[in-house]
């Protein structure tokens, strides 16, 4: 098999070879069938047939237009003559293609028999040649609140305007004519007329002030070409922003932030420039690579569709993401940092080095999340970083990998128009998981090395993951090609169990560590761990440590343990080296959550409540003793992050597996304990922490009186300095309880700050209140309403679907699973993944699994559809089946 990788990676190195020196297959000149979107045979003609490509772009930007205007040049280089195809389409309900591009021209020369096909343009061959072709054109692009690519903020608190655009995965080609695939890398050059007081960055920076343009009150900014980039990392943002610089930087980094945000941003600059100091030196060292663009500049975008997107030499970042609103938790700190990093990353893998399709995307995002990590203990030492991952990102790795509707890390997509589906938890966070896993199977600086390799020879190029896996090889000295296959290839992940015995004088005799699929699909996983070997004294826990590999599905004897005294408990997963479900037995289940209070250890304690949670999700334990456990227990962690993991799951199991007699039994301790926790909490971020929870999981009228004050007073009775967020979220909790105050609250809320964050919250809490009457209305607006935000349907999903009010949503499941195929079309990435978490998760009975089941049977979907759905229906399922096994009445 080795070798039969070697030489499959060996004719894939010629072909490349071959199209890098503009080589074509003979009988390759007439250009492939056009269909909608980037179709892979398309994007692979391409590939062999264009070289050195150069966009020049000359865009104008009016306040409040509902188009861009500009003009186009493009140049490609080409072996011989072929027709060019342009990827060339309109956003849903936008002007037809063909209405949106003008005055094109090859060559100096007039085109009158432009194609317009199947969302492209095609350039015939006859107006092209050997050697360098220069097609112009001019164009018009849509600027809209929501579902275009070029987007447009209106800010409330001043009237300002800002303007951004937004590519990725191939957005591009709706904005102008373009070849929108990652291995077409090209330089772009960009001109921008907006108003004079408005500043415009980009990829690059302009080397002068703008000049003044033939438009009165207008400017004109030039920007120098890039290196050779992806069409999905150009971009622009423009409008009257503050500029803020970072004098120590080594990378002259600027933040850019709309102007009425300027004294947030003037709180939260120093830290955020450290650590974007700190990411870019560590990055550099790491990758032996200097920072492969002209700058880095950090642009905050108020409600950007993502946390980050990593455009090379400007990151955009979320507003909200990066300028905290109020106190924040440990969680947020730590997450704000590692974001940073994730972005700044990406500028090395992603953006120098980028995947050859989207079906390779972990390459970019695992990479990005695992360096990211890697980086937050250099900046945030007060944080283990990997129990940061293992409580934050892991658990929604292994939520995702456990469904039917997983797939694997390397996922085909045939066309660029499926790639959206590709994103999720599985290149965000399976991906990462496996890359900390094969740095332990390698070792650390086997793993470097390799990462360095790959860097340094594929620089401002493409790569796929056979070339990441040969690197790993080369630096190793392993053969890698069943650790690849069952790593990258295959989707689902094993349940690992330890099974012992002990003799009669309590010593070990056996101990083996076996693994199954737990999808029952067959195969095993190459994965080395270590064992934690538990004893508890009358106050501490002991742990002696086990290195095992496992390689095959049978059991792996670990013989170096027998003889030892025998553990209270064996947990098979210690320091999260692994990947896969890590349960306890019904005797280590017990022994562990009876010495609890007595795992001093910190990450290891954490790791425990992580196997007793996946326990309450298999129906191995019951929700009701998690709950007992959590209220208990939860008050002994000191760290918030910690803590919000328990309290937040404790509050599922609360709201959704617990039968109302269960609840009447465990509710009253448990909301003491949280109420108790939001009043008395050593630090802010705990208190905050317990406040959210309370929330979440309380309707008694102590409760709800609590959150009015809360929500009037800002937090104040708590010690707390609550953001706007926050408060409206308390009005959520009393809107969906159906208390009385909230509109008043809502509304005194928006008169103290009328911002368009404010509203977005306030719209949010709104969709909460048990009405069927607004429930419709909120549902017919999500489609027809195209000036409402995405960002404010988004806020708005969840409290529509709150906890309890099943019943009452039940009637818009069916409608919203039809709406699937017109939402993938129509929003942007993760969209589908949030309507249908918060459609499905917020139904927990038969008669809503059944209606999924019948959905899923009668409607021809496309394959990443169909998964999607099974996959989020993975939750309804097991809700299902936990409180058929264990939600009986609780005995007084």
């Amino acid at each position: 098999m080795k070798r039969r990788l070697a030489a499959a990676l060996t004719l894939c190195l010629c072909a490349w070879a071959a199209a890098g020196q503009g080589l074509s297959e003979p009988g390759d000149d007439a250009s492939p069938n056009l269909e909608a979107g980037v179709p892979r045979e398309l994007a692979r003609w391409r590939a062999r047939h264009y070289r050195d490509v150069r966009y020049s772009l000359d865009v104008r930007l009016a306040p409040g237009a509902g188009e861009m205007r500009g003009a186009a040049k493009v140049s490609v280089t080409l072996a011989a003559p072929v027709d060019l195809v342009f990827d060339w389409r309109s956003p849903a309900g936008g002007a037809a293609p063909r209405e949106r591009v003008s005055a094109i021209r090859a060559n100096g020369r007039p085109v009158d028999d432009a194609r317009f096909e199947a969302e492209h343009m095609v350039v015939p061959r006859r107006h092209l040649a050997a050697g360098t072709n220069e097609v112009e054109f001019s164009f018009a692009a849509p600027v809209s609140t929501s579902g275009s690519a070029l987007t447009r903020y209106l800010d409330r608190e001043d009237g300002s305007e800002y303007v951004y655009t937004l590519f990725v995965p191939s957005d591009a080609s709706t904005i102008f004519p373009c070849f929108d695939q990652p291995d077409l890398k090209a330089r772009f050059r960009l001109a921008v007329e907006a108003p004079a007081n408005w500043t415009v960055v980009a990829n690059t920076r302009a080397p002068q002030e703008p000049k003044a343009a033939e438009s009165p009150g207008t400017r004109r900014t030039l920007f120098p070409e890039t290196e050779p980039i992806s069409t999905y990392v150009f971009a622009f943002a423009a409008g009257p922003f503050a500029e803020l610089k970072d004098e120590a930087s080594a990378h002259s980094t600027r933040l850019f932030v709309r102007k009425s945000k300027i004294e947030s941003a003037r709180r939260e600059a120093a830290e955020l420039f450290r650590l974007n100091r700190v990411a870019l030196r560590y990055f550099e060292g790491y990758f032996d690579r200097a920072f492969p663009f002209s700058k880095y500049d950090l642009v905050v975008i108020p409600e950007f569709a993502f946390n980050g997107m990593e455009h090379a030499g400007a990151t955009f970042l979320r507003e909200e993401r990066v300028l905290f609103q109020g106190e924040p938790t440990a969680t947020e700190v730590a997450y704000r940092a590692y974001l940073m990093f994730h972005e700044a990353a990406h500028q090395w893998f992603g953006d120098l080095v980028t995947m050859e399709w989207f079906d390779d995307l972990w390459l970019k995002e695992g990479f990005a999340t695992f360096m990211g990590y890697k980086a937050v203990a250099e900046a945030l030492p007060q944080f283990d970083p990997w129990k940061l991952f293992y409580l934050t990102e892991k658990p929604l790795a292994y939520q995702t990998d456990v469904t039917k509707g997983t797939t694997a890390i390397f996922q085909v997509i045939a066309n660029l128009s499926a790639a959206k589906s590709a994103y999720g938890n599985i290149v965000y966070r399976k991906a990462p998981s496996v890359l900390r896993q094969a740095e332990f199977y390698l070792g650390e600086r086997e793993f470097r090395d390799a990462v360095r390799l790959f860097v340094r020879e594929h620089a401002y190029a493409n790569a796929t993951w056979a070339d990441l896996v040969r690197a790993f090889e080369r630096t190793s000295g392993r053969e890698l090609d069943a650790w690849a296959d069952a790593w990258v290839r295959r989707r689902g992940m094993p349940d690992v169990r330890v099974r012992w015995s002990a003799d009669r004088r309590g010593r070990i005799s056996r101990m083996t560590v076996e693994q199954r699929d737990v999808l029952g699909e067959g195969g095993a996983w190459p994965m080395k761990v270590e064992l934690a070997l538990v004893n508890f004294t009358s106050k501490r826990a002991v742990v002696r440590r086990q290195a095992v590999t496992l390689e095959g599905a049978g059991p792996t004897e670990v013989r170096e343990v027998v003889g030892r005294a025998a553990p209270s408990f064996v947990f098979a997963n210690y320091g999260d080296f692994g990947y896969g479900r890590f349960l306890l037995d019904e005797a280590g289940r017990a022994a562990a959550a009876g010495g609890l209070g007595r795992v001093r250890e910190d990450f290891l304690r954490a790791l425990v409540w992580g196997s007793l949670w996946d326990s309450v999700r298999e129906a191995e334990m019951a929700p009701a003793e998690f709950v007992r456990l959590a209220t208990v227990h939860a008050p002994r962690e000191r760290d918030d992050v910690a803590l919000q993991f328990v309290l937040s799951r404790a509050v599922t199991a609360h709201t959704r597996y617990l039968s109302e007699g269960q609840r009447r039994v465990l509710g009253p301790p448990f909301e003491r304990m949280l109420r108790a926790g939001a009043a008395g909490a050593a630090t802010a971020g705990e208190r905050l922490t317990y406040l959210r929870a309370y929330r979440d999981a309380a309707g008694s009228p102590e409760a709800l009186d609590l959150f009015a004050a809360a929500a009037e007073d800002g937090g104040r009775a708590l010690r707390l300095k609550l953001g706007t967020r926050d408060r409206f979220d308390l009005v959520r909790a009393l809107t969906a309880a159906g208390d009385a105050r909230a509109p008043k609250l809502s509304a005194r809320l928006l008169a103290e700050d009328d911002s368009n964050d404010a509203r977005r919250y306030a719209y949010a809490a709104a969709a909460a209140r048990p009405d069927a009457a607004v429930k419709r209305n909120y549902f017919e607006q999500y489609f027809s309403d195209r000036a409402l935000p995405e960002s404010w349907v988004e806020a708005s999903l969840a409290p529509f679907n709150s906890p309890r009010q099943g019943e009452l949503t039940r009637p818009f499941l069916a409608p919203a699973l039809k709406a699937l195929p017109e939402l993938k079309q129509t929003r942007k990435i993760f969209f589908i993944n949030n309507w249908l978490a918060a459609f499905l998760g917020g139904q927990c009975g038969g008669g809503a699994r059944a209606e999924v089941a019948e959905f899923l049977a009668r409607e021809r979907l496309d394959p990443d559809l169909r998964l999607k759905v099974l996959e989020a229906a993975d939750g309804l399922e097991r809700c299902v089946r936990i409180r058929a096994r264990h939600a009986a009445p609780a005995a007084p």
